[in-house]
């Protein structure tokens, strides 16, 4: 078996506890670390243990404040192939406090839900496997 790369997605946020509540109560993510003043900075990495990926978020600690995500057109998409995994993360997010929004229009299509978090940013869960 190869060796596979992670890949780590980083971004500041001023909302790093309501952050964590979109991405581990809604979307189902672990907290993989947890750190605190590391160089002037709050973070945490979320992700699976087993995923090819995680997800970064920070903030700095001498209140400076990070603009919002700059359009509704910068998202992350998520492909679930089971429709159960797909339902079960609609009705995480759901029971978490949050509601849908207009999916972007390249996944305006059915089998779509997109949500936004804490800082504007939009993620897209689509049900059904990748097409490439």
């Amino acid at each position: 078996m190869q060796n596979v790369p992670k890949v780590r997605l980083s971004r500041p946020t001023n909302n790093l506890e309501r952050v964590l509540h979109f991405y581990r109560d809604g979307l189902g993510f672990e907290v993989l670390d947890r750190y605190e003043a590391q160089q002037g900075w709050d973070g945490l990495i979320l992700g699976h243990r087993d995923w090819p990926y995680q997800l970064e978020f920070s903030r700095r600690r001498d209140g400076v404040v990070v603009p919002p995500a700059p359009t509704t057109e910068h998202f992350l998409v998520f492909c679930l192939e089971e429709s159960e995994s797909w339902e079960g993360m609609m009705k995480s997010l759901f029971e978490a406090g949050f509601t849908q929004v207009t999916p972007p229009q390249l996944y305006a299509d059915s089998g779509v839900a997109t949500y936004e978090d804490p800082d504007g940013y939009r993620v897209v869960l689509v049900q059904g496997r990748w097409k490439k």
